[in-house]
């Protein structure tokens, strides 16, 4: 499918609609990359959340580590997988913008994109997404970290967990 239609009207007020569709839709990505904002406030909220009243129960932290990394790790990966997501609307949504900008008297975001270098160069411009994706990365590495030395700290204090027991009556029964 074209993204142009046939022209149907005047020159005039094709040009008119046609740049008051252009601001619409320009009006659109800035939403669309607002909602993103707030969705990346919401995943830092849940997973400070999550972690803030795994935290009350200290006593009981350690029991109850392996779900709350196993619920920080799927949220984790939601936030991650929204990331990507919005970033393709966004690339999709100025794919479009720069068609449409051809037909106008400027080229301002493809121009705008082309000095950056395409987000191609970390020393001209580092687009925002790739930031975005680290920190999920973060969260995941952080909920793993703290299974593991939990579980390290289990075995250290004396205190074998149920799996561990069970590794080692399975060690036993294979000899």
């Amino acid at each position: 499918m074209a993204l142009f239609n046939e022209r149907q009207c005047d020159n005039m007020d094709y040009e008119k609609m046609l740049f008051e569709q252009y601001k619409l839709y320009v009006e659109l990505g800035d939403r669309i990359s607002q909602r993103r904002a707030v969705a990346n406030g919401f995943y830092v909220t849940a997973n400070a959340t999550l972690l803030t009243v795994a935290s009350w129960f200290q006593e009981d932290f350690g029991s109850h580590i392996h779900l709350v990394s196993f619920i920080g790790i799927i949220l984790a990966l939601s936030w991650f997988f929204s990331i990507r997501s919005y970033g393709q609307l966004n690339t999709g949504k100025f794919m479009l913008i720069h068609e449409i900008e051809s037909r106008l008297p400027l080229n301002l975001f493809s121009h705008e994109w082309t000095l950056l270098g395409a987000g191609k160069s970390f020393k001209k411009y580092w687009p925002l997404s790739h930031v975005e994706k680290i920190v999920p990365w973060l969260f995941i590495i952080l909920y793993i970290a703290l299974s593991v030395f939990t579980f390290i700290g289990t075995i250290e204090n004396g205190e074998l967990t149920a799996i561990t027991n069970t590794c080692i009556r399975l060690s036993i029964i294979r000899r």
